[in-house]
């Protein structure tokens, strides 16, 4: 029996303990999201801020998200992020992992432009930015932004215009104005920004065994008497 045999079995026999209204949820969101944006939270140090992104990551539809961690560790609120780890995949960088050389060029061989959020007059705004290639947004830590090395080596910049005496936004606020910005000119100019087929049969699988009460007891049983 073929793997994908084997996943499509699996969904069959999940969707048969969970409501017709929440397998309809889980189809319409997964219709919606997206690989052909991604954000990067580069060494930020406020935790809240972090978990307050990823938030935004998931109602935008992204798939998934980085976390450079190479001077202090992730951790994950629920308070805060409401349950967005749930259907966000987030790939942490630490030292081991190889941290921001490693991150930046993993998302250049997926296919990736680094676009890097610097607050100083010159960069494009999301009204202009190519979004033709994926791009990987990239915010850096709370006091001092994206590191200078990160700029230097950035496909792009990227700001937010402002009219008042305050020079930058929060960085949960960025990125929300960032992404819904660029979320609503994804989906009227870039084909195929959905999904492929094989990631969402995967995800789908996924979530539904994230949906449906005691899922591993339930899958054990069902291997078992299918042998």
């Amino acid at each position: 029996m073929s793997e994908q045999h084997q996943l499509l079995q699996r969904i069959a026999f999940l969707e048969q303990h969970i409501s017709e209204h929440r397998l309809q949820k889980i189809k319409n969101v997964l219709a919606q999201r997206t690989r052909h944006l991604t954000v990067v939270l580069e060494n930020l140090y406020h935790p809240e801020n972090g978990n307050a992104v990823m938030r935004s990551v998931e109602c935008f539809g992204l798939q998934e998200m980085q976390v450079i961690q190479e001077k202090y560790d992730w951790k994950y609120s629920l308070k805060i992020a409401r349950g967005a780890a749930k259907w966000t995949e987030v790939q942490t960088y630490g030292q081991e992992e190889g941290g921001a050389k490693a991150c930046y060029a993993d998302l250049r061989v997926r296919g990736y432009q680094l676009v890097a959020t610097d607050p100083q007059p010159g960069s494009c705004t999301a009204q202009n930015l190519d979004i033709s290639r994926p791009v990987a947004l990239i915010f850096g830590t709370e006091s001092t932004g994206v590191a200078p090395e990160t700029l230097a080596m950035a496909d792009a910049r990227i700001h937010i215009p402002m009219v008042g005496f305050t020079e930058s936004f929060n960085i949960s606020v960025s990125a929300g104005i960032l992404l819904a910005q660029l979320r609503q000119r994804l989906e009227k100019e870039v084909p195929h920004w959905q999904l492929n087929e094989a990631d969402q049969l995967h995800i789908y699988a996924d979530w539904l065994t994230k949906s449906v009460r005691h899922a591993d007891a339930l899958l054990r049983a069902f291997e078992k008497d299918s042998k």
